[in-house]
């Protein structure tokens, strides 16, 4: 038996790389960050100055084919420097209709792909 790949994909949601408007807000202030990829965990968000990690985030996720924002607690996890500087917040707190409507989208989007 050979030992696990410290590389492997760890996440358990697949991720689809929409790009979609979230708002975050921190106890500082405010802002729009242009999201990288999106799972029903986490997302990443495209930033040259990502918010530092353990940073405590709401967000409003804008999605496409949804009337309203999906409203998430987070934390951020990771951050990437180059070549696409950003930051990884994973969910802590989104309702099960807010989930749903997350992975929604993103199995809309993935069996919308040509390797599917």
């Amino acid at each position: 038996m050979s030992a696990p790949d410290p590389y492997a994909e760890q996440r358990s949601n697949p991720r689809a790389p929409i790009g979609v408007i979230v708002h975050v807000k921190t106890n500082e202030a405010g802002r729009h960050f242009y999201s990288k990829n999106i799972s029903a965990g986490g997302v990443f968000l495209l930033a040259d100055s990502p918010l530092p990690v353990e940073t405590q985030v709401t967000m409003e996720i804008f999605l496409p084919l949804v009337n309203t924002p999906i409203k998430v607690t987070g934390e951020v996890v990771w951050i990437q420097k180059n070549p696409a500087s950003g930051f990884a917040v994973r969910f802590l707190d989104v309702s099960p209709a807010g989930q749903n409507l997350i992975r929604w989208v993103v199995d809309r989007y993935l069996s919308r792909t040509p390797d599917r």
